[in-house]
């Protein structure tokens, strides 16, 4: 195995997480924004053609 102390050990676990961690600020600005362009790009299918052909 290695030659890690338990207190090593359980830093680089710390520091592991953290890489993947996602701020929480992040994830709501993020999942806002995916709203925002989902919400426009709905309203623009539920317009329909501008100028229908008679």
């Amino acid at each position: 195995m290695s030659d890690e102390t338990p207190e090593e050990h359980k830093e680089a676990a710390r520091l592991a997480w953290k890489s993947r961690h996602i701020p929480f600020g992040t994830l709501v600005i993020s999942v806002f924004l995916l709203a925002s362009v989902l919400s426009a790009i709905f309203m623009v299918f539920a317009q329909g053609p501008s100028n229908p052909i008679p």
